[in-house]
């Protein structure tokens, strides 16, 4: 788990957006509260940097084959 959180972090992503706990499958309400926690935490950081600068690219790139079309 600490080699993933660094890999994330040279890669410009928050080594908050994973977690790992452990519960039984007798643990329904501390799954749920887990669960909950870290969606929390996730939607506070925001969007994926990666994602957006995926986004971002295939704007730049579209942009550009639309304005050769025209």
């Amino acid at each position: 788990m600490k080699y993933t959180k660094e890999i994330l972090k040279t890669t410009g992503v928050s080594p908050d957006r994973i977690q790992m706990f452990h519960c039984s499958a007798a643990e329904g309400q501390k799954f749920q509260e887990e669960v909950t926690r870290v969606s929390e935490i996730i939607e506070n950081l925001g969007s994926n940097p990666i994602k957006e600068s995926l986004r971002s690219e295939k704007n730049k790139k579209d942009s550009k084959e639309e304005q050769k079309k025209n």
